[in-house]
């Protein structure tokens, strides 16, 4: 009785909650737009009447498209009257000829009653949840007081009083300890650690374990893996010749800007515009490939132009979904069906990454080059002749004699025996050009067709440039650089206009328009640049309401396996609703202002919270009311990344390399993968430790990416993809079974059982480096069973060991103890993190 009277008091005392507050405006007959309106609207209505189509002339994706006259002059929404409003007469019409919506069943009578109730108040357009800029709200008040260990336990345990469960107890300090260097190291700790830990498990103690865990360099390790993702980073170009690309300086600084604990909104601003920096340095140039990462086209017929506006596209697509959780993509052809965002916005947003000097050429300039040191000054110096001389070019074209001689080209150009001699890659683009009056053309074509010309003039000036850049090239790449491919802004006089693309279609321009950001979501730009370094601005802006919103859900979705917004790549009325969003704010306002955009902190409080450290056991009344840990009556359990799973593996096999950052390696993969026929890439298994380094140095080719990740789900990475969906297949199963990295990793963790003299104790100790506990009699004896089983057969069947063990001379015991060894390695328990 005593709790059931704390509960009562407490909702009065806040004022009732979020969920509350709805419940009692339903019961006093009151309508909310976005509750009760909205979802009738999207999934009625606009299929007809929103973004992509607007019958009658009427759309009902904005108000002021709603209230006027449709093409019959009638109005559909008369605010204050819904008597006079046209969409309530069509609703209610008792013929279903005109009765709205056309083709289905009649709206309910609620949803009838609830439109009206709504007109009636005038109609008011309140904005999606998300568009609407996060506010802290008090701690509310809980019926435990001592259960909480920081903040977000408030927001937890009060939504728990509401719906009359308690928490579950605290886990196992072991679980707990695998638990936490999972999650921020993506490996599992030490025995010795852990034993050290639960000896005397106490608050300070978990918490100088959390720091040591996030000062470890394994921790950039594992956090860059899930930025990997949504940068969709690939050491190879992509499309069917899919080339290799020298990338990975690009992968190394995510690693380093994690371990470094870099704010979240310079983490922002160097990756969408680091070019732009005063004084850039290397590696705010490296952090730029973030959006070069943009797949490339080499093959022979392409038009650059196309390829060029598809990354642009992508780089669009790819920074909503990122930083604002929005399908922006929806409004590349029209409108988006259901979120304010016109069509206009999307190319408004396209105009920010429009000038950029990379246009889908096969040395995918612009690119940084870098050098050994012994041989970085020769190399800077051949790089600066290379520059020097490109500019040399384009100011020898821009004068009058050759300018008169580029435009008698530009005649020539047009006859179909000349055009037919240009490269493929570049006669598309050309001969759209020279098409163009010259008056009419912008900035980056003038500039374009300049180069070109100047490329193919027999002019001996010009002749004499190119002979003398391609030996500095020639010399420069003697030198074996690393040429990672980087953003680079056009010069004023070299820019590009951006048009709407009607339909999207490159070819089909329409009106003009100029860098912005939608109305609908947080500020105008005001005073910034209207460039990519003044969007990352707005991006991280205190008044923009997405992105920490974005940012902390994608981080408890890594560590719960879940979002407080499930759907975290759509933040969006079609989206999922946040199962807490007093919590999501609380740790959104936290995340920008307390922590000052540092992630570290962030998962630090998390980690160490009540809601953590939940023992993840389930109840019979959860398995009920909450299957998926909404309310977060449990700590979180669910199968471990990709990644994480090798990685373990390899680690408990006391085989994981601590060799960190440089190119990307090869570890052994299924023979006949690669097919490359257009320059005879191969995959050549290492044999030394790169064959056992962390999984997110794994060369990644999109065409065939490495078969053990993707069984796991990990994506392709020819997009940006946000949120991996686990899949439970048998064939991960054959993957942990007889992939070579896991049976390796078996025979490993074997040789580390072989050193305790008795059996009891040898599969004991394999059990306890693999789960960081002590198995229990019943194990014991389910094991011991097993190794007397694979000795039996080992001793019959010798050449099985051999192969099994990959070496002669091993012994029929050693077999069976790395088939031991590789059952404990495929235990659900192993696999998942609980």
């Amino acid at each position: 009785m005593k709790r059931v009277a704390v509960i009562a008091a407490s909702l009065v005392v806040a004022g009732v909650a979020v969920r509350a507050g709805a419940r009692l405006a339903q019961t006093r007959g009151e309508v909310d737009f976005n509750r009760d309106v909205r979802p009738i609207l999207n999934n009625q209505c606009a299929a007809c009447h929103g973004g992509v189509r607007q019958q009658s002339d009427l759309s009902l994706l904005f108000r002021e498209d709603a209230l006027k006259p449709a093409k019959s002059g009638k109005v559909a929404i008369v605010p204050g009257d819904p008597d006079g409003s046209e969409m309530v007469r069509r609703i209610t019409h008792p013929d279903q000829h005109d009765r709205m919506p056309k083709g289905r069943g009649p709206l309910s009578a609620n949803e009838i009653a609830a439109i009206k109730k709504w007109i009636k108040r005038g109609a008011p357009w309140e904005p999606h949840w998300a568009y609407r800029k996060p506010v802290a709200a008090p701690l509310p008040p809980v019926s435990d007081p001592s259960w909480p260990k920081n903040g977000l336990d408030h927001f937890v345990l009060a939504r728990l009083d509401r719906e009359r469960l308690s928490p579950s107890p605290e886990a196992a300090c072991h679980t707990l300890a695998r638990r936490m260097s999972l999650d921020l190291i993506g490996l599992p700790p030490l025995l010795d650690s852990v034993e050290s830990l639960c000896a005397a498990p106490t608050a300070s103690r978990y918490a100088a374990f959390a720091d040591w865990l996030l000062a470890s360099p394994s921790f950039g390790e594992r956090w860059a893996a899930m930025w990997l993702d949504l940068a969709r980073y690939a050491d190879t170009q992509g499309y069917e010749k899919d080339y290799s690309r020298s990338i990975w300086r690009f992968r190394d600084w995510v690693i380093g800007a994690f371990n470094r604990d870099m704010p979240f909104d310079q983490f922002t601003t160097e990756q969408l515009a680091g070019d732009l920096l005063p004084n850039a340095t290397a590696d705010q140039l490296i952090a730029t490939a973030f959006h070069r990462n943009t797949m490339n086209n080499d093959e022979g017929g392409t038009d650059d132009e196309e390829h060029r506006v598809a990354s642009v596209i992508d780089r669009v697509n790819t920074t909503w979904v990122v930083w604002q959780g929005t399908s922006m993509a929806c409004a590349q052809c029209h409108g988006h069906p259901y979120d304010p965002f016109r069509h206009q916005d999307y190319y408004r947003s396209f105009a920010y990454f429009n000038n950029t000097a990379d246009w889908d050429q096969t040395d995918e300039q612009p690119v940084l080059p870098q050098f050994r040191p012994d041989r970085e000054a020769r190399g800077k110096a051949l790089f600066t002749t290379i520059q020097r001389l490109a500019a040399e070019a384009e100011s020898l074209v821009a004068t009058p004699e050759l300018v008169t001689a580029r435009r008698n080209w530009e005649g020539q150009v047009l006859v179909p025996a000349v055009a037919g001699k240009f490269k493929d890659t570049w006669q598309n683009e050309v001969l759209r050009i020279v098409k163009i009056p010259e008056a009419s053309r912008d900035g980056e074509q003038q500039a374009k067709l300049a180069f070109v010309f100047a490329e193919g003039s027999d002019d001996p000036r010009l002749a004499a440039i190119r002979k003398r850049r391609a030996e500095a090239w020639k010399a420069l790449m003697s030198l074996d650089p690393i040429l990672t491919p980087v953003m680079q802004e056009l010069p004023p006089g070299h820019r590009r206009k951006t048009y709407r693309l009607d339909r999207g279609n490159f070819l089909t321009r329409a009106e003009e328009v100029e860098p912005g950001v939608p109305a609908s979501v947080g500020p105008s730009l005001g005073g910034l640049e209207p460039n990519r370094l003044g969007l990352a601005k707005w991006l991280t802006h205190a008044d923009n309401p997405l992105t920490a919103r974005v940012t902390v859900n994608r981080f408890w979705e890594q560590l719960f396996g879940i979002g407080l917004v499930e759907t975290s790549e759509d933040f969006g009325t079609q989206g999922a609703p946040p199962s807490d969003q007093a919590l999501l704010d609380w740790l959104a306002v936290r995340f920008r202002d307390g922590h000052r955009w540092r992630i570290k902190p962030l998962l630090k409080e998390i980690v160490l919270s009540a809601t953590y450290r939940q023992s993840s056991n389930t109840r019979p009344e959860l398995v009920d009311r909450d299957p998926q840990n909404r309310l977060l009556a449990r700590g979180p359990r669910f199968r471990l990344t990709a990644e994480q799973i090798r990685d373990q593996a390899l680690f408990v096999g006391g085989l994981l390399s601590e060799r960190r950052l440089g190119p990307s390696v090869m570890p052994p993969q299924p023979a006949g993968l690669w097919a490359q026929p257009y320059n005879g890439e191969q995959w050549t298994a290492a044999t030394d430790e790169n064959r056992y380094r962390r999984a997110l140095y794994t060369f990644w080719k999109r065409t065939a990416p490495y078969p053990s990740a993707l069984t796991f789900d990990s994506p392709t990475r020819e997009f940006c993809v946000a949120r991996r969906l686990r899949t439970n297949t048998p064939l991960q199963a054959l993957v942990t079974l007889n992939d070579p990295a896991f049976v390796e990793a078996a025979t490993g963790l074997a040789a580390r059982m072989a050193q305790a003299t008795e059996l009891e104790r040898s599969l004991q100790l394999g059990f306890q480096l693999a789960l960081l506990r002590t198995p229990d009699s019943s194990t014991v004896a389910s094991l011991t069973t097993l190794y007397r089983q694979a000795v039996d057969y080992y001793r019959t069947d010798r050449d099985a060991g051999i192969k099994l063990l990959g070496r002669a001379g091993g012994t029929a015991e050693a077999a069976a103890l790395s088939v031991v060894a590789n059952a404990i390695l495929n235990l659900d328990e192993f696999l998942t993190k609980e």
